[in-house]
């Protein structure tokens, strides 16, 4: 893992007119899938576990490798700790349970510690509140985003159904739901 720091600055004018920042750690993989996109980077926040943090990272990409992220464009994946979550959400004016989200001006999605734990009572909670079998939430979760990324959705239920076209094997066909925003 590189040691080199970076400020991520969230904009979410959809939800409130705040301003957040999260520092994070870029992360290197050593054996980045081929049919990842180049375009698509890997940071964690600078209190995750810098060994657990490339472990989680090196998982997420192997999730990742099934999907069109060549769609995506130039898009940062931030691994961010669980403790200070909830905080961060909402001062973003999120759901504080909520385990990821999206900025697409930043072209930046963040995901929570939680996805990739093992075993917790947090991520079976989450999974049980989406209705999804143990295990699955991380996949659910990265392909939710993925529509929100691809379609520059910003609906929470059009990037789902973008999501559900993704985990079946089809591509997103943007806007065939409902109106989109204009990727960058």
């Amino acid at each position: 893992m590189k040691i080199f720091t970076a400020v991520i600055f969230l904009w979410v004018s959809s939800i409130s007119a705040q301003t957040t920042s999260i520092r994070i750690q870029p992360v290197d993989l050593p054996k980045r899938p081929a049919s990842l996109s180049r375009a698509i980077s890997f940071s964690c926040t600078l209190d995750y576990d810098p060994s657990q943090c490339l472990t989680s990272a090196s998982l997420l990409a192997k999730v990742l490798e099934r999907y069109p992220t060549e769609k995506m464009g130039q898009w940062t994946f931030v691994l961010a700790g669980s403790a200070h979550w909830r905080k961060t959400i909402k001062q973003l004016g999120g759901d504080p349970e909520s385990p990821a989200f999206s900025e697409l001006s930043a072209r930046v999605t963040v995901l929570e510690e939680e996805l990739f734990e093992t075993v917790g009572s947090r991520q079976s909670m989450v999974a049980r509140r989406f209705g999804l079998p143990p295990g699955s939430i991380l996949d659910y979760a990265v392909t939710h985003e993925m529509g929100h990324a691809i379609c520059g959705e910003l609906q929470e239920k059009l990037a789902e159904k973008y999501g559900s076209d993704l985990r079946r094997g089809t591509a997103p066909i943007c806007a065939i739901y409902g109106k989109r925003i204009n990727t960058p």
